[in-house]
């Protein structure tokens, strides 16, 4: 039980829909922005996960028409920042960042030079000039193990 007599919920995974819907007009659309509201105020909370970024990262301009790359990174952005939000808020956050900065970058290649830049990885890839343009170790030819 929580502090004011309420059950305690779970920390569960949130799916990309939840973010759709509450910025659409249907059936889900008020029990969405409800949920949304409740993580950004930390009254309940929820693992994001890189996946459902990528896939925010396409999906909501096509549902929203009108938000542009610049306003789908700034709503990533904002609810990496609620207080509700789990998961690795800085690695995404700095993926998010990349992949706005950088016109033509894709959202995982973004990822993907956050995460070797955290770790101090190599990005095993053929996208070679892309991926060294976000100043990370991109081995080219890749290693043969021989």
């Amino acid at each position: 039980m929580t502090a004011n007599g309420h059950p305690r919920v779970r920390d569960g995974l949130i799916d990309t829909n939840i973010f759709v819907h509450a910025q659409a007009r249907d059936a889900d659309s008020e029990e969405c922005k409800r949920f949304l509201l409740a993580l950004a105020r930390g009254e309940v909370r929820a693992i994001v996960e890189p996946i459902v970024l990528h896939e925010l990262s396409y999906a909501l301009p096509r549902f929203v028409k009108q938000m542009s790359k610049r306003d789908v990174a700034a709503y990533m952005l904002m609810v990496l920042s609620w207080p509700g939000v789990l998961g690795d808020k800085d690695l995404m956050s700095d993926a998010v960042q990349r992949w706005y900065d950088t016109p033509g970058l894709a959202f995982a290649d973004a990822f993907l030079a956050a995460r070797a830049a955290s770790e101090n990885r190599p990005v095993y890839t053929k996208n070679v000039r892309e991926l060294r343009s976000q100043d990370v170790d991109v081995p080219d030819p890749l290693p043969s193990g021989t």
